[in-house]
């Protein structure tokens, strides 16, 4: 099952992270890799520090960034699934606790 605006998704927090000047580097051992985000991608990486639904990762970046919805889909979704099959963030059931 791919991302949606629906899903809910958070981070995984035992995963290594650090920021060096403004960008968050992940280090994940599955992958056998680390991550050195972009800005943007250093905020969503914030923002999932708890689970958070697509749709309001969505309605902050457009507020602060002045993006359309449709950007958004067609450039961040594909982000969020990559960091889904890297294992670094992880889909959950929008109805257990938050």
């Amino acid at each position: 099952m791919g991302v949606t605006i629906h899903s809910v998704l958070v981070r995984d927090q035992e995963l290594p992270a650090t920021t060096v000047e403004g960008h968050a580097v992940v280090l994940s051992l599955d992958a056998g890799s680390y991550f050195d985000l972009n800005r943007v991608a250093t905020e969503i990486w914030g923002m999932l520090s708890k689970p958070r639904r697509v749709g309001e990762i969505f309605e902050s970046l457009s507020e602060q960034h002045d993006v359309d919805t449709e950007t958004l889909i067609r450039d961040v979704t594909p982000f969020l699934q990559t960091l889904i099959d890297y294992k670094l963030i992880r889909m959950i059931d929008a109805g257990k606790k938050r």
